[in-house]
């Protein structure tokens, strides 16, 4: 599979504008917009499961992120779209790692073409550079894990094609290099892979996800297909890196058994046929949630807010190190903090984002109102492998508040409304570790879009 390259998406960009010339009675329309988002980002006492150190990146770090970006879009007619952004971010960083420094790179993070209704009524084609999210995101999100918060891009082709009522299909395909090519700048920086130390290792992927209605709407969910090939490469110690392909089977589903209790549950198994002592991974979610709607309450609160309680479980399986398979869960295309912002650092040691070796139940409750969320949640979190120096399968307890809110009412785009958002993560290490401190991860965050 060859790289979908960015000089082809420009010559169908420029044969589409030709195109777009002909179409009679259809005036092109230009939008344009962006936003700017600015963070402070503290912690310290983050355990990893190693003997020395136990503490990931010589403990405290404070860093600011500014992070830009700007958009357009041109509608050449009613079934085709071009879109474009740039995206540029750098770091002040007052204590802890060191990256990102002005003037940085300048990122080609979205250019694509959209196409509508070519296959039927409701069908959606995009060619070229894009985000994609499909399913829960458990799978299927970050194409650029070692990115930092700035991109989540991948380069290829994603089709959503309606079947019949209540039933349709997401078909992808990828190719992502280990470097970004067509970054304004000379940093040379890595953006797949699980460590910086092994350089040039490309993603690509395929898959398919077929999405229905059962049970008279009552059953909405997706049965899909994922395969990820990561490609061979050579570390920084000069060993080779072997090449590897993880095919992953999955069920999603998310019923809802009335107007205030609604579901989530997911299944999915790697494997990898072509090796009989190859991959044998499990990632399993199931969640409840129960709503009160506004002014449906008797509780005395401001408002009348929108309330959520609900009860979940992560399972992400571990390497069973007595078997010649590899049991680890892999994440895929999902290495980025879904589970906890502080926990994806406790992984430090094991790639960045490489969700594997988690069960995490918790309880969560959230309170809504006027674009106002409050969100708190707890729960412990085991490892099912005692692979840590600790030797223990409890890896600690995690403990989550935010706040998120809304800023200059009524000044909004298309992209999105200016928010501000409080982040708190308390994380009471466990047997697993060698630290017994307690941790903590802190953001605030301001993002204004125009």
């Amino acid at each position: 599979m060859k790289t979908l390259s960015i000089s082809i998406a420009a010559a169908m960009l420029a044969a589409a504008v030709v195109a777009a010339d002909a179409v009679e009675g259809k005036t092109p329309s230009f939008r344009y917009g962006g936003d700017i988002r600015l963070r402070q980002e503290l912690w310290d006492d983050i355990p990893i499961p190693t003997e020395e150190p136990i503490v990931t990146r010589n403990g405290y770090s404070n860093t600011y992120r500014l992070r830009s970006r700007v958009f357009a879009a041109y509608d050449f007619a009613e079934w085709m779209t071009a879109n474009v952004r740039f995206t540029h971010m750098f770091y002040e960083t007052v204590s802890g790692p060191k990256s990102f420094k002005w003037p940085d790179e300048l990122s080609l993070d979205n250019a694509n073409l959209e196409f509508r209704d070519l296959t039927g009524e409701g069908s959606k084609l995009v060619v070229g550079r894009q985000d994609i999210f499909l399913g829960s995101g458990r799978l299927i999100f970050e194409g650029t894990a070692l990115d930092a918060a700035r991109t989540t891009f991948f380069d290829g082709i994603l089709l959503h094609q309606p079947i019949a009522e209540d039933f349709s299909a997401d078909l992808f395909a990828v190719y992502d290099k280990d470097e970004d090519k067509l970054a304004i700048g000379h940093v040379h920086r890595q953006l797949r892979g699980y460590s910086p130390s092994v350089d040039g290792r490309d993603e690509a992927g395929a898959g398919i996800f077929l999405n229905g209605k059962l049970f008279e709407g009552a059953l909405p969910g997706s049965i899909y297909y994922i395969w990820k090939h990561e490609t061979s490469a050579r570390a920084a110690d000069g060993t080779e890196v072997e090449n590897n392909d993880i095919h992953t089977l999955g069920l999603l589903a998310r019923p809802k058994f009335s107007d205030n209790v609604k579901g989530e549950f997911e299944y999915a198994r790697q494997f990898n046929p072509a090796d009989d002592d190859g991959i044998d991974a499990t990632l399993a979610f199931a969640g409840l949630t129960f709503t009160i709607p506004e002014n449906e309450h008797l509780l005395f609160l401001p408002g009348n807010p929108a309330m959520d309680f609900g009860l979940d479980c992560t399972y992400l399986s571990g390497d069973d190190p007595d078997t010649t398979r590899n049991e680890a869960f892999n994440p895929l295309f999902a290495r980025y903090p879904f589970i906890s912002e502080l926990m994806i650092y406790c992984f430090d040691t094991e790639g960045a984002g490489n969700w594997n070796n988690v069960i995490h139940p918790r309880a969560k409750a959230s309170v809504r109102h006027a674009g106002h969320e409050v969100l708190l949640a707890a729960g412990p979190v085991y490892a099912e492998e005692r692979n840590g120096a600790g030797g223990g399968h409890n890896r600690g307890w995690l403990y989550t508040a935010q706040y998120s809110f809304p800023l200059f009412s009524g000044f909004e785009n298309g992209r999105g409304k200016t928010a501000g958002l409080l982040l708190l993560e308390l994380f009471d290490p466990g047997d697993y570790y060698l630290s017994d401190e307690l941790s903590y991860f802190f953001r605030w965050q301001i993002s204004v879009a125009f």
